[in-house]
């Protein structure tokens, strides 16, 4: 029987964000660049990109297979999802079928970020553990 997935993302819950390696700076911390709002073309599906540790373990997977989905030019950001509802983002889930546990990150009040706001994610995001 398959674990039962919260629609809430719970607090303690990993959040991941794909990132270009050539993105991430010496210092290990990724350029605030790495934290804008995507739209779709026709308009939709106007927030950041991100993927959810709990379902992506229900489904048998890793990060480093979440990493591996996207190729070797990328690698993975690491959050949690309580950190991220501090800096005012809303986490919700937004299944696609390329990997499980893909969701969605937006300011609460659903404006695109700053640059200041893109600065505070960049500093407290690091890759991965997984992938050290």
């Amino acid at each position: 029987m398959a674990a039962e997935i919260p629609d809430e993302i719970p607090s303690d819950c990993t959040v991941y964000r794909l990132a270009k390696k050539e993105d991430i700076k010496l210092d290990g911390t990724p350029k605030s660049s790495c934290f804008s709002d995507k739209a779709e073309e026709d308009g939709s599906s106007n927030y950041m990109s991100v993927f959810f540790s709990d379902e992506i373990q229900a489904a048998g997977k890793s990060v480093l297979d979440l990493q591996q989905a996207w190729g070797s030019k990328y690698t993975v950001l690491a959050f949690r999802a309580a950190v991220l509802r501090e800096q005012g983002e809303r986490l919700w889930r937004d299944p696609i079928d390329e990997f499980p546990g893909h969701g969605a990150c937006k300011r609460a009040d659903g404006a695109n970020r700053t640059l200041p706001q893109k600065r505070n994610l960049a500093k407290i995001a690091r890759v991965a553990p997984e992938l050290l």
